[in-house]
């Protein structure tokens, strides 16, 4: 009668087992089991099922045709139900190459959808900048409705800038690039910014509002954004550009953010366009913004500053 047992555990290998592993077992164990010589009960039984099972792994059509039988679950001795073909959608899918085609198309499929977010910015108000643990704004504040913009390209790197690098007792850094005008904003107004973020070890651009279709705006003084920014704008005019040197420490410390690494310093070029008080309902109303051209130090990122987690 035929065996019901596994090949490999005749020959007492593993399946992942080369040839010369299968020679040396089959020498082996047909010594051990040599009818003529064993006194081993059921020897010749033994000697037949370790032949039929060194002919079939070693030949590599025919291993190949039993490991793909043995993956469903066939063992020697049942029925062969690798000949009950699949039909119709199963008989499809099991098609390795049309299997292939769709997670490819899975593949593209989410990758365009995330360009495509990209793109349009995913929403003003998700940026990398904000605090994803800020409390919520306070009752009454007025929220702004943004001018609106035509998307420019902010750069890949930091530009180069001039002026004096100076340093708060916190270890803000800040440059500033040009000092503005117009009011100093004041703990609860809301500000409306320009701004672009790199990473200061590989000085890669991780975001950039210049690249949206409006500017960003947040409440100042409330945690909205990374403690950098807060302290950062707290102290320019409308009309200013300063470049802000963040320690990880008031940015997202060891978590880091998205793709920003853990511990890393952050540099934003920030541009201060307006600001408004809680009490002020009017739409703000930024000096002129088309498509940004970035002086040095000019806010050009994808990501809204959060503050730290």
């Amino acid at each position: 009668m035929p065996t019901q047992r596994d090949y490999y555990s005749i020959l007492q290998i593993n399946p992942a087992a080369g040839q010369e592993a299968i020679d040396a077992a089959y020498a082996r164990l047909s010594r051990v089991y040599d009818p003529e010589v064993s006194k081993k009960r059921k020897a010749a039984d033994r000697k037949r099922e370790l032949d039929e099972a060194y002919e079939v792994l070693s030949d590599r059509k025919r291993r190949a045709e039993y490991d793909r039988m043995r993956s469903r679950g066939w063992r020697p001795g049942q029925p062969e139900r690798e000949h009950s073909e699949a039909t119709g959608v199963l008989a499809w899918l099991g098609n390795p190459y049309v299997f292939a085609g769709l997670v490819a198309s899975g593949v593209i499929i989410i990758l365009g959808a995330i360009v495509l977010i990209s793109v349009l910015g995913g929403g003003d108000g998700e940026t990398l900048v904000a605090n994803p643990t800020a409390t919520a704004a306070p009752t009454g504040a007025a929220t702004p409705t943004l001018p609106g913009q035509t998307p420019g390209t902010a750069p890949d790197a930091p530009p180069e800038i001039a002026g004096e690098e100076s340093t708060t007792s916190t270890g803000l850094k800040y440059i500033d690039v040009q000092v503005g005008t117009g009011d100093t904003p004041q703990t609860g107004d809301t500000v409306v910014v320009n701004y672009t973020g790199w990473t200061q070890a590989d000085g890669v651009k991780f975001d950039s509002s210049v690249e949206r279709s409006a500017p960003f705006s947040f409440i100042l003084g409330t945690g909205a954004v990374i403690q950098g920014w807060d302290e950062g704008v707290a102290t320019m005019k409308i009309g200013g550009k300063r470049r802000l040197i963040i320690p990880s420490e008031l940015a997202y410390g060891e978590q880091g953010q998205g793709s920003i690494p853990p511990n890393a310093t952050l540099i934003f070029d920030i541009e201060l366009l307006d600001t408004f008080g809680p009490g002020e309902t009017a739409a703000p109303t930024p000096s002129p913004v088309t498509t940004p051209t970035l002086t040095p130090g000019a806010a050009s990122d994808t990501a809204s500053p959060s503050p730290s987690p």
